[in-house]
C-alpha cells in the first residue's frame, strides 16, 4: 500500500489532516496492547507541538511516542549495535548517524523488528529531510503504514536538495490542500500566495511593510507591539553580523521602555528569547578539539572555564560524574564528548525546559510550525540566499500570523530588491 502524504501552504491543516487520516486508518487497523504510533519531525520544537496536538486527540493519547528522527535514529543504531558494527553501519555526525540508521532498516529484519512496536508511522514537516534521513522512511514503506506531511516552499536549509524527496514523495497517495484556514485577512493571504509564486508582496489587511528612520524605527516596533492583542511573538530573519546586532541592540532597547514627545511612554516589554542551544553548543564542543582523548579531570576543568554556562550544562557533569563514579571511567573520547554535550543540549531544548514567560523572542527558523495572533517581523541587511530563499523566509514569518503581521526592514534600499521586490516583469503582474 502506497504512504498516504498531505501537501499544502502553510495554514492549510496538513498536520490536522494527518492525524484524521491516522485516526480513520486505526479505526480499521487497530493498534494491538504492546503497539504504538511512531511519529517523527525534523527540529524539536515541531516535536514538542506534534506531540502535544497528539496527546489531545482522545484516540491517539497515550499510544504514540513522538521523536525527532535524529533521535530515532540513534535509538536503532544503539539497540542494534553490534549488528550495526558488523555490517559497517558506523554512525558519526547527525546526517553519518541517519544515514547508518537507513542502511541498517535496509535489513529486513531490523525493519520488521520497528513495525512490530511502531506499525503506524507519522512524520510532520518532511520537507526536511535529507537523502539521509529520507532513507529511513524509504526503508520503513515496505513494512509500516505511513503518514507525511510535506511543503517544499517551507524547507529553509538551502543546503538540501529536496528534489530526491520530491521524487518519492509523489510516489505516494497524495492529498493536495489549498485552503488556508489559519487566516481570513486578505493581505495575508494575498501576500503567502505572492511569494510563492516570487512575486513581490503588498500591503493589505493584516499586513504592513515598513521602513522607518533608524531614531523613529524602535518606538514604531515598541509602540506596535504594545497596541497589539493576543498571543505575540517578535521573529527576524537570519542576517550577517550587522544584522544580529541591530536586531539585538533592539531588543534590549525595547525591553527597557522607552519616552519621546511624539510617542508618549511605552514601557519595558517583556520580550524574552527563546532557547537556542547552538551557540552553546559549539562553545563547549571548541572546548575539546586539539586532541582525540580526555581525561575526566581536565574535562571538568575546561568546562569550568565557561564563562557563561548554558543551562543544560548540568545534565553533562550529571553524567560525567555517574560514569566516573560508577563505572570508574576516567577518560572521554572527543567523538564521544561531543556527542553527549550535543546530547544533553538537545535533551533539554527538547522538553522545553527552561522557557520563560513573555513575548517570544525567535529566529524565522524557529518559529516554523508555529502560529500567533500578531507577528513582528525583523528584516535585518545581509540575511542569506538568494531571492528564491529569501522568499522562503519571508513567507515562513509572515504565515506564522493569524490576524496582523507587521514586518520592518531596517534598510530602505532592501525594500527595492527581494523578497519584497521582484525585477522579473512578469512576476510581478
Amino acid at each position: 500500500m502506497a504512504f498516504r502524504g498531505f501537501e499544502g501552504p502553510a495554514g492549510t491543516g496538513k498536520t490536522h489532516q494527518l492525524v484524521e487520516a491516522v485516526k480513520t486508518h486505526l479505526a480499521t487497523f487497530p493498534l494491538e496492547p504492546d503497539q504504538r504510533v511512531l511519529a517523527l519531525t525534523f527540529m524539536h520544537g515541531s516535536r514538542r507541538r506534534l506531540d502535544a496536538r497528539l496527546r489531545s486527540t482522545p484516540e491517539l493519547a497515550g499510544r504514540t511516542v513522538c521523536m525527532t528522527i535524529d533521535s530515532f535514529a540513534r535509538t536503532v543504531i544503539l539497540r542494534w549495535r553490534s549488528l550495526a558494527h558488523r555490517i559497517n553501519a558506523h554512525p558519526g555526525d547527525f546526517n553519518q548517524t541517519c544515514d547508518a540508521c537507513g542502511y541498517l532498516l535496509e535489513q529486513p529484519g531490523v525493519a520488521q523488528w520497528v513495525a512490530r512496536s511502531f506499525p503506524v508511522i507519522i512524520v510532520d514537516e518532511a520537507q526536511e529531510l535529507s537523502v539521509e534521513r529520507l532513507r529511513i522512511l524509504k526503508a520503513l514503506e515496505a513494512h509500516a503504514s505511513l503518514f507525511v506531511a510535506a511543503d517544499e516552499f517551507q524547507c529553509l536549509d538551502e543546503t538540501i536538495d529536496t528534489k530526491p524527496f520530491l521524487d518519492w514523495f509523489q510516489t505516494g497517495q497524495i492529498t493536495t490542500l489549498s485552503r488556508v484556514h489559519r487566516t481570513g485577512q486578505q493581505g495575508l493571504l494575498n501576500a503567502g500566495v505572492a511569494l510563492r509564486s516570487l512575486r513581490s508582496p503588498r500591503n493589505g489587511s493584516g499586513l504592513r511593510i515598513d521602513y522607518y528612520f533608524k531614531n523613529v524605527m524602535p518606538f514604531q516596533i515598541a509602540s506596535a507591539i504594545s497596541r497589539a492583542n493576543g498571543r505575540r511573538a517578535v521573529l527576524y530573519g537570519p542576517g550577517g553580523p550587522g544584522g544580529r546586532r541591530w536586531v539585538e541592540e533592539l531588543i534590549q532597547r525595547l525591553t527597557q521602555g522607552m519616552q519621546s514627545p511624539k510617542f508618549g511612554t511605552i514601557p519595558a516589554l517583556p520580550l524574552v528569547h527563546e532557547d537556542t542551544a547552538k551557540a552553546s553548543i559549539s562553545e563547549l564542543t571548541g572546548l575539546f578539539d586539539d586532541r582525540d582523548e580526555w581525561p575526566h579531570n581536565e574535562i571538568l576543568a575546561a568546562l569550568e572555564t565557561i564563562p557563561a554556562p548554558p543551562a543544560w550544562l548540568p545534565l553533562i557533569l550529571n553524567t560525567l560524574s555517574r560514569e566516573h563514579r560508577a563505572c570508574g571511567r576516567v577518560s572521554w573520547g572527543k567523538v564521544e564528548l561531543i556527542e553527549l554535550i550535543e546530547r544533553k543540549a538537545n535533551q533539554h531544548r527538547s522538553y522545553g525546559y527552561g522557557q520563560a514567560r513573555g513575548i517570544p523572542v525567535m529566529s524565522i527558523h524557529q518559529a516554523k510550525n508555529r502560529e500567533f495572533d500578531s507577528v513582528f517581523l525583523l528584516w535585518p541587511p545581509g540575511v542569506r540566499g538568494d531571492g528564491e530563499q529569501q522568499a522562503r523566509l519571508l513567507y515562513n514569518g509572515i504565515t506564522r500570523a493569524k490576524g496582523l503581521c507587521r514586518v520592518f526592514v531596517r534598510v530602505q534600499h532592501l525594500l527595492s530588491a527581494a523578497p519584497f521586490s521582484f525585477t522579473n516583469p512578469n512576476k510581478d503582474q
